[in-house]
Order: C-alpha cells, then sequence, then structure tokens
C-alpha cells in the first residue's frame, strides 16, 4: 500500500473546473479497504481547486452504471468492488458470523427442548420399566399361588383316592363278617344230627 501522504496530481482538473465553475470543485474520495462501504465512494464538493489531490480523493467520477465503486490503483480508475476485495470479505465475513450467531442461538433453543423432551422421555421409561417390575413381580406371585393350589388339589385327589380305598375295603371287610361262613355252620348241624340221632 502507499503512503497515505502521497498526494497525485489532479487527473482531469480543467474539465472538473469547466462543469464546476458555479458550485464548486467536486472529489471523490475512495478507500477500498474500508469495512464501512459508505467510505467506498464519498462525493465531496469543495468551493475552491485542490492543485494536488490528498490521498485516495480523486478528481474523475465514476461511472452511474456502478453499484459499489472503488478507486482500484493497478488499473488508476473506478472499478466495481468486487466480492475478493478484503472490504467485501470482511463485510461478507461479518454478516456470517451474524447469521451463525442467530443458528447457534437457534439451537440452543432446540438443544434445551431436546433436553426437555428427552429428560420426560427417560421418566416415562422408568415408570414403564417400574411397572413391568411390579407386573412381573405380582404374575409371579400368581403363578406360584396357582402352583401351590394346583398342588393341593393333587395332594387332596390322593387322599381322597386312599379314603375310597379304605372305604371300599372296610365294606368289603363288613361283608365278609356280615354273612357266615360255610365252614363253620354245617359243623354245629352235623353234631346236632349226631347227638339227636342217638
Amino acid at each position: 500500500m502507499a503512503d497515505e501522504t502521497q498526494v497525485a496530481p489532479v487527473a482531469g482538473a480543467q474539465e472538473n473546473n469547466a462543469t464546476q465553475e458555479n458550485k464548486g470543485f467536486t472529489y471523490y474520495f475512495s478507500d477500498p479497504d474500508s469495512a464501512n462501504a459508505e467510505m467506498h465512494h464519498v462525493v465531496i464538493t469543495l468551493p475552491y481547486e485542490l492543485p494536488e489531490l490528498p490521498w485516495h480523493w480523486h478528481a474523475e467520477k465514476p461511472d452511474d452504471s456502478l453499484k459499489d465503486p472503488v478507486w482500484d490503483l493497478k488499473v488508476n480508475g473506478w472499478v466495481e468492488n468486487s466480492k475478493d476485495g478484503q472490504a467485501a470479505i470482511l463485510q461478507e465475513a461479518t454478516q456470517k458470523i451474524e447469521e451463525l450467531d442467530k443458528k447457534s442461538a437457534e439451537l440452543d433453543k432446540k438443544n434445551a427442548a431436546l433436553d426437555q423432551a428427552n429428560d420426560k422421555f427417560d421418566q416415562a421409561m422408568k415408570a414403564m420399566q417400574q411397572s413391568q417390575q411390579v407386573q412381573t413381580q405380582q404374575f409371579l406371585a400368581l403363578t406360584q399361588g396357582l402352583q401351590k393350589v394346583a398342588e393341593g388339589q393333587e395332594q387332596a385327589n390322593k387322599v381322597m383316592a386312599s379314603m375310597q380305598q379304605i372305604l371300599v375295603g372296610m365294606q368289603a371287610d363288613q361283608a365278609k363278617t356280615a354273612t357266615p361262613t360255610s365252614d363253620t355252620k354245617p359243623a354245629e348241624n352235623t353234631n346236632k344230627q349226631e347227638n339227636g340221632g342217638n
């Protein structure tokens, strides 16, 4: 970059004088490296003519077709401020940083909401697991109770079967004792006949 105290001779000063005799002298200031876009092109009107122009001052008017004119030292004239320029890069970077800050804040909000949703989900899962544990314990207790009832019923069936066998045995014994046997009765009769016949 050239020394800022450098002065350039006025180019086109005579043309400028001819067109600006009644209104003063118009000059154009341009700092293409400024982050402030307003400093890329500033119109300055003075009541007197400058014999030499200070650094960044120019007598030549930029073309009206340029949207953001800046003075280019390489071409020694006005050019459109390119996206490759430092000022444009700084401005674009600043805008991107602001956008990223906004997106970061939005993501923070979404993450906070997601964290709350995850907490609620975790609580619901814990409650469901506890409920499942209680249901499992109740089911095991019911299964064990039914198993004991089945075992008790099996024992009762065995007792009933034993009692039936005992009753059948008792009935058989009663039937044997209630009817006299043929061995004892005829012996009594034969003795009577023997005694009676003599």
